[in-house]
């Protein structure tokens, strides 16, 4: 009877997010990228809607999701991130998986140097360039590089981390996870009694056939026998050749996660700071998505033209003039159009290209036009302008109109 195995599920989880963050940037909706960051527009492309710089709340506010549940995840389930999910851990087991490839075909020597660090340069590029696209879209990229006009971030970056992802590759790999990746110790100031965690059962310690096989298995080298360490990053490869070495004799392996053992206080994941935790990342995704729902497809700013000055007509009314800088949020081409309101008792009259005013998805325009109030103030106003399309009044900004 073949026992169950962690692996395979934790390499589908790989394979799963590995897709997903490589095909991410092919993905579009209304023919944009799903997710990008533009610089050139100053705006964050984000699953159909387009976040401008002063709309940069919204991206925060996801950046905060993010982190309330990169807390919650490693509070409840400990370092599964760095064992399931973790970009370094990935590339790391596609170039082991590799490596023996490439030592079954091309056996030993410098053929098989050489192939091996081909691979290695193959990867590293790959994830250099799928960094870049998150910044160029790939459809743009391919063309841009071929014709040698990537730019010089874009090119800068793309080489300096293709270098640093080929040198992990080839020098460094699972030494970061057990020297200098700071997770492990973030870990340590969230985690607690009800972690998840990989354990070695000491109630059944005189099973153990002390047959290393856990030692060997382990990515970083350590031996779960000695109990909770900071290294282990709980890939389960230890659970697996427990299980297989015990198998043999119709026994369990003597090592499973755990949220903890009830007679140290621990084996409850759902408690007071779990729910807080958990609360918190749901309060912000609800307050995200709507803020996102409810933002407004069109925007308008009002600030006074030229110098200032009021003119004052022959017929004793007064004029000013105005720029608008207006700004099309959504996904469509639109016809729009600016009215103005006065105070009571007053009429107001519009000089210049006021309608007809058509804006391309994304894009802004600046108008210039003057307003008339009749009769004439006798101390500064305050004006509505408004900003409509097909009839439905989308924005408004307030004005002052002086009188000297």
């Amino acid at each position: 009877m073949n026992p169950p195995l962690v692996a395979s599920k934790r390499k589908l989880v790989q394979w799963l997010t590995t897709l997903l963050v490589l095909l991410l940037p092919f993905l579009r909706a209304g023919g944009e990228s799903l997710l990008r960051i533009d610089a050139a527009s100053r705006s964050i492309l984000f699953f159909g809607a387009t976040l401008r710089i002063e709309e940069f709340y919204l991206f925060l506010m996801a950046v905060l999701i993010l982190v309330f549940a990169f807390f919650f995840i490693t509070m409840v389930f400990g370092r599964v991130w760095c064992g399931w999910l973790c970009p370094q851990t990935t590339i790391t087991d596609l170039a082991e998986f590799l490596d023996r490839q490439v030592g079954r075909l091309a056996g030993k020597g410098s053929p098989s140097l050489v192939l091996r660090h081909m691979v290695y340069l193959a990867i590293a590029s790959t994830v250099a360039a799928n960094l870049v696209w998150y910044f160029i879209s790939p459809y743009d990229f391919f063309p841009r590089l071929a014709r040698g006009e990537t730019g010089l971030v874009a090119g800068i970056t793309l080489v300096s981390v293709a270098a640093i992802v080929y040198l992990d590759l080839a020098l460094v790999r699972r030494t970061f996870c057990t020297t200098v990746c700071p997770y492990g110790r973030i870990q340590l100031m969230t985690m607690d009694r009800n972690t998840l965690t990989l354990e070695f059962d000491p109630a059944v310690a005189d099973r153990c056939k002390r047959c290393d096989a856990c030692v060997r298995a382990c990515p970083v080298g350590i031996d779960i026998r000695e109990g909770l360490q900071v290294e282990c990053i709980n890939c389960g490869r230890c659970l697996d050749a427990c299980r297989q070495v015990m198998a043999p004799d119709r026994q369990p392996g003597l090592i499973h996660y755990t949220f903890g053992r009830k007679e140290d206080g621990g084996g409850r994941p759902v408690n007071v700071k779990s729910v807080l935790l958990a609360g918190m990342v749901l309060l912000l995704t609800v307050m995200l998505v709507y803020a996102v729902v409810t933002r407004k497809q069109a925007t308008i700013k009002i600030m006074r033209a030229g110098s200032g000055e009021v003119r004052r007509l022959p017929d004793g009314t007064l004029v000013n003039a105005y720029s608008a800088y207006l700004e099309n949020r959504s996904r469509q081409r639109r016809e729009y159009t600016i009215s103005v309101s006065g105070p009571a008792g007053s009429r107001t009259e519009l000089f210049g290209r006021v309608r007809g005013l058509w804006l391309d998805p994304n894009a802004n325009r600046r108008v210039d036009f003057f307003v008339k109030l009749v009769p004439a103030p006798k101390d500064q106003s305050q004006l509505t302008v408004s900003l409509s399309s097909e009839g439905k009044v989308l924005a408004t900004a307030l004005a002052s109109f002086p009188v000297r």
